[in-house]
């Protein structure tokens, strides 16, 4: 039972006689446990392996689902859902039992040994989500709600076992007041999490597959487990020392325990702790705070890949140092809760945090010319280019993501009315509630009707409300202070300022696409001819003119033009994926292959583009025909590249199917008598599952005995061991066939 008055308020005939009155006041000052080694190096392990399960589930899913935003979102929704679950049901009550130390590392190895199995059931599950793909519709409301739960109850067994672990620990090391331990804690299981990520990305996912780097994890989670465990022989929990168990303690510590256990509620709450109504309010903005973070997140990623391309290598980077501010500021904070927290202090970090969004406005127009130095000055070397993007956007995120990780010890803080188990598990359940929701409306809704920069503004303004609304809660508590109103009215000036001031979204200089080296030469080509002030891409990205442009659910769509209106092309997230100059290769991709199948073969074209292909192998006798395309937006833009009449689109053979191509072809229905590949570029992240022997023996399998497949291939930007391994790819599943060249175009067409 918990109870909101303050624990001084006790009738002074319960104190025993001759007793100091402020004595008990002293068990809620602010703690200053120290936190153990031993509980260091096991958080940090067990973030890491917790980063290693979420990156080999999030690929394994999108072999199993598809790389649709649709099916990622719900992959991250499952997983945080599992990861509140466990930290608030699982975790508090477990915290409780004693023996944390324990706890937490049978709570590791059943994380362990969940983990080693997970790959084998998600794989078995093939036939499953195929029969309910072709029952209900792969992107219909049904097949979303029944892969929502379908992945919940995979991911809510390992996802609410590590979820149950923050508050466990936390319980072992501060059962009484949440304070610097938890804050640390929070700090190491998140650096781990940035060694996850990459190690993940870059070394063991390339080098020994998802299988390896399973086993990987798994054997993180048994060290960690067998430290926690001979940890807890040895050394007693904060609850044991701080009850007097045995010889341990004072005569005092063993007087205040005694005067804690007479009371109604001996549970112990911090001075700072809210009552009844003030709690539910706090805990509700803490919730907001959790979706702008999540908000900010995604507008960073999506700003991040459409200059820095979306390669798998660019996005662990940035994920990589939005983890690392997250526990930066959770580290530096911990200091500063030593000495108590407050609710003007939570709101001084939202506050602030709107702040540094709103300059952050000001750089956004500056990233693709910084990108553009970084390519001119790297040259050929690959690790010096991701060291530069590395720079960059610790540059832009530290400070902000920093803010965003002091947050959450503080909030504990100020949320505990229990042991500090129950503590930190409301607070984890409670801001992960708000990323889901926030995850959830930037992705589906903010960025399709706001846009990228629209989407980060949105979240600053929410955090400075958050921010303003704190303020309110602590003058409900006459903890208002006059520096309190300054630090607010300051804050709401810069915002504004900044937010009529900064650089209006420029779709032409954002969608550059300068982390390609041949594009960085075509724009340094036309900046030359185009003198004057503003920066080289700027200059060079002035002569396009933009006739479509929309920021799409998976991607950034523009259709843009030179000047004289001869040329046209079209851009996805910054890259060339059509246009006017490589009509030869589009043309010939639909005509070729459609020359060689029956006349009126059932065809499946993936990748719409801007429509050639398939228009061409209309042209050339296919029959009714699938178009598969991930990105609506790119639907609308396919029709800048066509006259009155001629749309395929039009045509009634055709269906456009939206949503993820190896899915469909893996669990629709039927055979084709042709199919065309024509993705995007393999170094693109999502795309490279596309050019795999296991697509290539799932196209097999859904073609006609006679039936023919065209697969286009680059020759450009790929190393001679990369564009090695994509043929054997093909020539393992597809052995006899005909290779033609568009040497103009650097293009290959396999068939």
């Amino acid at each position: 039972m918990t109870h909101t008055r303050p624990p001084t308020s006790s009738p002074a005939s319960a104190r025993p006689s001759g007793r100091r009155p402020e004595r008990p006041r002293e068990r809620h000052e602010p703690s200053g446990t120290p936190l153990p080694t031993w509980a260091g190096v096991c958080f940090f392990g067990s973030g890491a392996a917790a980063l290693l399960y979420e990156v080999v589930w999030s690929k394994q899913f999108s072999y199993l689902l598809g790389n649709s935003t649709h099916a990622v979102a719900t992959v991250v929704a499952a997983f945080l859902a599992g990861l509140a679950l466990g930290a608030r049901v699982l975790g508090t009550r477990l915290a409780r039992r004693g023996q944390g130390a324990r706890v937490y590392a049978v709570l590791e190895v059943g994380v362990g040994l969940l983990g080693i199995v997970s790959l084998p059931v998600l794989r078995g599950l093939d036939p499953l989500v195929g029969e309910l793909y072709r029952a209900l519709g792969g992107e219909s409301a049904g097949f979303a709600l029944v892969r929502f739960l379908l992945l919940f109850a995979l991911l809510l067994p390992p996802a609410a076992l590590m979820g149950a672990t923050l508050p466990v620990l936390v319980a072992h090391v501060e059962h009484d007041l949440v304070g610097p331990a938890l804050a640390r804690l929070y700090a190491l299981n998140t650096f781990g999490a940035v060694v996850g990520s990459f190690a993940g990305g870059f070394a063991l996912m390339p080098g020994i597959g998802l299988g390896g780097t399973v086993w990987v994890a798994a054997a993180l989670n048994f060290a960690v487990a067998a430290l926690a465990w001979t940890a807890g022989r040895r050394t007693p929990s904060t609850h044991e020392l701080k009850s007097g168990a045995g010889d341990r303690g004072t005569t005092d510590e063993r007087r205040v325990h005694q005067l804690g256990a007479s009371s109604p509620d001996p549970r112990p709450r911090p001075r700072e702790a809210l009552p009844g109504a003030q709690r539910i309010a706090f805990a509700t903005l803490f919730a907001l705070s959790g979706a702008a973070a999540l908000a900010f997140q995604i507008a960073w990623v999506r700003l991040f890949s459409l200059v820095f391309g979306s390669s798998v290598y660019s996005f662990s980077a940035v994920l990589a140092v939005y983890l690392f501010g997250l526990a930066l500021g959770s580290a530096l904070v911990s200091r500063w809760m030593r000495r108590g927290v407050s609710l003007s202090g939570f709101a001084r970090l939202e506050l602030g945090l709107a702040v540094v969004a709103a300059f952050m406005l000001f750089a956004f127009s500056r990233l693709p010319q910084w990108m553009f130095d970084l390519v001119a000055r790297s040259g050929a070397g690959w690790s010096r280019l991701i060291a530069g993007e590395v720079g960059v956007t610790a540059a832009m995120l530290l400070v902000p993501c920093a803010l965003l990780g002091a947050a959450f010890p503080i909030a504990a803080r100020l949320l505990q009315r229990g042991d500090g188990g129950q503590a930190a598990g409301f607070a984890y359940a409670v801001n992960t509630t708000g990323t889901i929701a926030g995850s959830l409306a930037a992705g589906f809704l903010a960025v399709p009707i706001l846009g990228v920069q629209g989407t980060h503004v949105a979240a600053l303004v929410l955090s400075f409300a958050i921010g303003c609304a704190a303020l309110g809660v602590a003058r409900a508590r006459g903890e208002l202070k006059g520096m309190d109103l300054v630090w607010a009215l300051g804050a709401a000036a810069v915002v504004a300022i900044a937010i009529a001031g900064a650089p209006r979204w420029d779709p032409a200089l954002m969608s550059a696409g300068v982390y390609r080296p041949t594009q960085a030469n075509n724009l340094a080509i036309a900046a030359q001819a185009a003198p004057g002030a503003g920066s080289a891409v700027w200059r060079g990205s002035r002569r396009e003119r933009v006739l479509f442009y929309r920021e799409g659910i998976n991607g950034s769509v523009l259709v843009g033009s030179d000047p004289e209106g001869r040329e046209r092309w079209l851009r996805v997230s910054g890259k060339i994926d059509a246009s006017t100059v490589d009509m030869e290769t589009q043309v010939l991709l639909g005509l070729i292959p459609a020359a060689l199948a029956d006349s009126g073969a059932r065809t499946m074209v993936i990748g719409l583009g801007s429509g050639v292909t398939a228009a061409s192998a209309l042209a050339a006798g296919a029959g009714s025909m699938e178009v598969l395309e991930l990105e609506p937006a790119v639907v609308q833009a396919s029709r800048f590249f066509h006259g009155p009449g001629e749309d395929p689109l039009d045509d009634p053979r055709t269906k456009v199917v939206l949503g993820d191509a190896r899915t469909h072809l893996a669990h629709g229905s039927g055979r084709y008598g042709l199919i065309i590949s024509q993705p995007s570029n393999p170094w693109i992240a999502g795309i490279n599952n596309l050019f795999t022997v296991d697509f290539y023996r799932k196209v097999k399998t859904r073609l006609e005995p006679d039936g023919v497949f065209c697969q286009w291939m680059q020759t450009y930007e790929l190393s001679p061991e990369t564009f090695a391994s994509l043929s054997a790819s093909f020539l393992e599943v597809f052995g006899e066939g005909e290779v033609f060249a568009v040497w103009r175009a650097y293009d290959l067409l396999l068939v």
